[in-house]
């Protein structure tokens, strides 16, 4: 009884990995590409005051990460944080019967 409910455990547990690596890795991505061209913006940006001899401050040049957060996503937080823990002690508790 155990070994089939590990056995699909582990099923739901891959196929969910494998959309994960698919579709989520594909945001990241696009986010570190992102962030990658705003950077070559502000280097070019750097470049251009050099050349025409404006004083350079480097608080001009930094990107800075906006904060959209609010109570929602606290308590989303939260719920993922509690989630987690909990999917770790099934884990565990598995993983401990698997392994007799």
């Amino acid at each position: 009884m155990i070994k089939k409910v590990y056995k699909y455990f582990i099923s739901i547990l891959f196929l969910f990995f494998i959309f994960l690596y698919f579709f989520g890795g594909n945001i990241y991505g696009y986010k570190l590409t992102e962030r990658k061209n705003l950077t070559i913006e502000q280097i070019n940006k750097f470049e251009n005051d050099i050349k025409n001899g404006v004083e350079i401050d480097l608080n001009d040049y930094l990107i800075k990460d906006k904060y959209y957060g609010n109570a929602i996503t606290e308590i989303n937080g939260n719920i993922s944080h509690v989630i987690n823990a909990g999917l770790k002690k099934i884990f565990q508790y598995f993983l401990k019967k698997v392994d007799v």
